[in-house]
């Protein structure tokens, strides 16, 4: 995996096994099948905050060999339309959060080139949005009518039960006692994204081992501010 001269970080655990499938079985098919068949797949992924599209495309760059792939969060502080220039020689190009610049011509334009270069030399591009193309603020056409032309899919975000599962097994993975009365609590009472979500159960993970004390319903709303 190359990573660029920046604070871009990989999460070399993720991959589509860990993924909460949900009502996603079919996206997670088609993913999981990248490494199995020749292909050349241009796939855009688009969901809420928080259902799981980086996860899923670094899960997509796990599970190829390194030196064939780049991930790219678009979100990132102090990337350069520039850099995406020689991205072309990798089989799989994972690029997240295209949202964060479109309507900037520079990328835009970037974009469109690279897209065709990685069209012309059969290689794989994921895409991923909080938005579906159409709906994006692209003002280079040219990019747009790429874009839709892709392999879309929207990632269906999890059910409270299955967020409830997910809690609870990232809990058991990190050896935390995690009942369900405790995570329902926490679902009735925070945000359901599950970027907060996962934030505070390692908020509670770090106050339980500094405190000693088991996690409960009182321990959360003290530490949570619940």
């Amino acid at each position: 995996m190359q990573q660029l001269p920046l604070n871009i970080k990989l999460d070399q655990e993720v991959t589509t096994e860990s993924f909460l499938v949900g009502k996603n079985q079919v996206l997670l098919e088609y993913l999981s099948q990248l490494t199995t068949v020749h292909s050349e797949e241009f796939i855009y992924l688009w969901g809420e905050p928080g259902s799981g599209k980086s996860h899923l495309l670094q899960a997509v760059a796990n599970q190829n060999p390194a030196e064939s792939v780049i991930y790219l969060p678009l979100s990132e502080v102090g990337l350069a339309p520039e850099m995406l220039q020689g991205l072309s020689a990798f089989s799989y190009v994972c690029i997240d959060d295209i949202d964060a610049v479109a309507g900037d011509r520079q990328w835009e334009e970037a974009l469109f080139h690279l897209y065709n270069q990685l069209k012309d030399n059969g290689c794989n591009l994921l895409i991923s949005s909080g938005k579906p193309p159409t709906e994006l603020s692209i003002t280079l056409k040219d990019l747009l009518s790429r874009l839709t032309a892709m392999t879309v899919f929207k990632i269906q975000s999890l059910s409270d039960n299955d967020k409830q599962v997910l809690l609870q097994q990232k809990a058991a993975a990190k050896g935390i006692e995690f009942g369900p009365e405790v995570a329902q609590f926490v679902l009735s009472r925070s945000s359901r994204d599950l970027r907060y979500l996962m934030s505070a159960l390692n908020k509670l993970d770090k106050a339980s081992l500094v405190a000693k004390r088991k996690i409960t319903v009182p321990f959360v709303k003290d530490v949570l501010g619940l």
